[in-house]
């Protein structure tokens, strides 16, 4: 009896509640593109660091490594046909600029409170993948059972003819430094 009442009941609630629909005046909200990983077209050899899966390990709670390295990794640019690898102590890349326009950046190590800025306006990351060592190679795609190693943030510049990006994140344990990196895009 109490389920045909409570049946009852919402029903009669779902009638008499105000129901709403967007006018054809209201924005639609704008949404993202998921794109694929940098690291696709562009693999990155992890160096010195080691494939590492928590089932190797006996111990399986440590400190998490300090942010070591922060460089933008990639920049993707429709002018250009998708993600271009920055190369190492790259100032200023030209005729990127325009149309759909993404940073990559590259964190080793754990960072926290991720600033950018494009032209002096300070943004967030619009999105931030976990990157873990696989064969060598960093990957946003972990296995299960792998240490992540680090993040790749991505930041948005669509549209914008001339980008001064730069970016900065904090160590999340000791030492809590400060690292960051910067690009001119044109």
């Amino acid at each position: 009896m109490s389920i045909k009442i409570g049946f009852t009941l919402g029903m009669v609630m779902a009638a008499i509640s105000p129901v709403y629909a967007q006018t054809s005046d209201e924005p639609v909200q704008t949404v993202i593109t998921a794109l694929d990983s940098p690291f696709v077209d562009h693999p990155l050899s992890a160096g010195s660091e080691q494939d590492v899966s928590s089932s190797e390990h006996k111990a399986l709670r440590a400190p998490a490594p300090a942010l070591s390295s922060v460089q933008v990794y990639a920049v993707y640019s429709s002018l250009k046909g998708g993600w271009q690898a920055v190369p190492t102590n790259t100032f200023t890349l030209s005729g990127y600029a325009g149309g759909t326009l993404r940073i990559a950046v590259l964190e080793v190590g754990y960072g926290g409170n991720r600033i950018g800025w494009l032209n002096g306006g300070q943004t967030s990351p619009y999105q931030v993948n976990p990157v873990c060592v696989v064969n060598g190679r960093y990957t946003e795609s972990c296995p299960a059972g792998y240490i992540v190693s680090g993040w790749m943030a991505y930041f948005n510049a669509d549209n914008m003819s001339s980008v001064a990006f730069r970016y900065q994140s904090t160590s999340t344990n000791f030492p809590n430094r400060t690292l960051s990196t910067s690009l001119n895009i044109q």
